[in-house]
């Protein structure tokens, strides 16, 4: 949140949540997915941009890339 609208990296997410410790799996998936679920399904636009190949970026309309 406190990035947005900018893009955050993949591995920056990583970093943040699991610092060095990161984990085998893919944890980020999961935790991506339930954050859509929160924050894209309510409203008629998703909130969550995936940026193919670099990372995510929150939006607040639907015109914003």
């Amino acid at each position: 949140m406190k990035e947005a609208p900018r893009i955050v990296t993949r591995d920056a997410l990583e970093h943040d949540v699991w610092g060095d410790e990161r984990p085998d799996s893919d944890a980020l998936r999961t935790h991506i997915h339930a954050l859509r679920q929160a924050l894209d399904k309510p409203y008629p636009f998703a909130m969550l941009r995936t940026i193919p190949g670099i990372g995510y970026k929150l939006v607040n309309s639907d015109e914003e890339n």
